[in-house]
């Protein structure tokens, strides 16, 4: 799983995203607004997670808690929802000049499906996204998840999961590494997993054995300097364990190497290169339970990434931070911080080592009222490829931000207005690194039930 490398070792479950309680599921990976800019930064960089957008539900402010909501059908809960958002978006092609602007609507609907055995357990998903753009058509989405996991519990302590999940993403003009003219690069992916946990008094381990096949499919000319989808096909592999101790209830400390391979469907691409690769990973990280709401998690590690046809490398530190802190009543943060070594869809280069900094928030105003949004910070330093010529460095940067007001109609609707701001900027412009800003206006429904 080469885009999401170190981002298995984040939360308390395998793989980010995969069973946060109390979350809703992003069914749109494109360029609409959103109130989770820190975790929709990093989302937009790995098509084949199915990432869990933190949707509002705090305690006070008129909404509904996760224990309110449901319908019950026999030995299983069904939570339905959807978000629908309309607004302008000021510069939906992402450039510098002459920015076109478009009215835009986005519809994400979900259906959750949960056992509540005691034992074990099995978890369906299905959401969607999609986004019609008035006076940009080629920017139109349909993207979709379907998710299957489950939970056999051997005995107290020792139990096997397991995932699948088929995933349509979009890549968006106006995020790190797109290399299309007009119309959206489409990813198809299969993601699989399979984790086998274990406790013994405070001693823990975790083996997970992880493979994700990827289908890239464009609709408008890909950029001179970019790979055609064809030549971006592959299938990822990953095997880690986490070994860990219990230093108190609530809080651990653990180890977590791996090892990662990519395996492409062409052997030599468009550009005449050979990106199979391998490489190895060892973070040192811990997870801390501050109190109901808040829980938090963080790894430091280093990453060696080996090409196998030419046997050149790139290494980096990998650091990551993720969770949610409610240490004031009204305010949930949830920080989102990630250092990653990334597959890129550009020939002139081997690869990308993205760094994301945010946070994203929801905070309880009074009464039915709620404040939403948050800030990113994401830049992604480019690794030149072996043997071409006149390559210059080249780092890509963005910046997002969004705040907005949500009132209950009743517990379980919500609605009103959100702003986002966003820019992107490189030291290689020429080269085709971003230079634009967007600004988006939308008027946002959700309803839970």
């Amino acid at each position: 799983m080469a885009i999401s490398a170190n981002r298995s070792q984040l939360i308390w479950s395998p793989v980010l995203g995969w069973v946060l309680l109390s979350c809703l599921v992003s069914g749109a990976q494109a360029q609409e607004e959103t109130t989770t800019p820190a975790l929709q930064t990093i989302e937009q960089q790995s098509p084949d997670d199915p990432i869990i957008e933190l949707l509002p539900l705090p305690g006070g402010g008129g909404s509904a808690t996760r224990e309110e909501l449901g319908i019950t059908m026999g030995a299983f809960t069904l939570f339905p929802s959807i978000e629908i958002l309309g607004g302008y978006d000021d510069n939906v092609f992402a450039t510098s000049a002459p920015a076109t602007g478009s009215l835009f609507t986005v519809i994400k609907p979900q259906l959750e499906l949960k056992s509540e055995w005691l034992n074990h357990s099995i978890r369906l998903l299905a959401s969607g996204g999609f986004g019609l753009y008035a006076s940009a058509p080629t920017q139109n989405f349909e993207n979709y998840t379907l998710l299957a996991e489950g939970k056999l519990e051997i005995k107290q302590d020792f139990y096997v999961t397991g995932k699948i999940a088929a995933i349509r993403a979009t890549e968006a003009l106006g995020t790190p590494d797109v290399s299309f003219a007009q119309a959206p690069t489409v990813v198809d992916s299969i993601p699989i997993e399979v984790s086998l946990y274990q406790k013994f008094n405070r001693f823990f381990y975790q083996l997970t054995g992880a493979a994700v096949r990827y289908w890239y499919y464009d609709y408008s000319t890909i950029t001179a300097a970019g790979l055609p989808g064809t030549s971006r096909d592959r299938t990822d592999y990953e095997e880690r364990i986490r070994l860990g101790y219990e230093l108190f209830d609530g809080t651990s400390f653990f180890i977590a190497p791996g090892l990662q391979q990519r395996v492409y469907t062409q052997f030599i691409n468009a550009a005449g290169q050979q990106r199979d690769s391998t490489s190895w990973f060892f973070n040192v990280g811990a997870t801390t339970d501050l109190g109901p709401k808040s829980k938090l998690e963080g790894f430091i590690g280093y990453q060696s990434l080996s090409y196998i046809a030419d046997g050149t490398s790139t290494g980096s530190t990998t650091f990551g931070l993720t969770g949610s802190w409610n240490g004031y009543e009204p305010l949930v943060l949830r920080p989102q911080i990630l250092r990653s070594i990334n597959e890129t869809a550009l020939t002139n280069y081997q690869n990308y080592v993205s760094t994301t900094i945010g946070v994203d928030f929801t905070y309880d105003v009074h009464g039915p009222w709620q404040a939403v949004g948050g800030t990113s910070f994401n830049s992604a330093d480019y690794t030149p490829a072996v043997g071409v010529a006149n390559v210059n460095p080249r780092t890509d940067y963005f910046l997002k931000g969004s705040i907005g007001v949500m009132y209950s109609l009743r517990p379980q609707v919500q609605i009103g207005p959100l702003y986002e701001y966003t820019t992107g900027w490189s030291t290689d412009v020429a080269a085709g690194g971003p230079s634009y800003t967007r600004n988006m206006l939308s008027i946002r429904l959700i309803a839970k039930r």
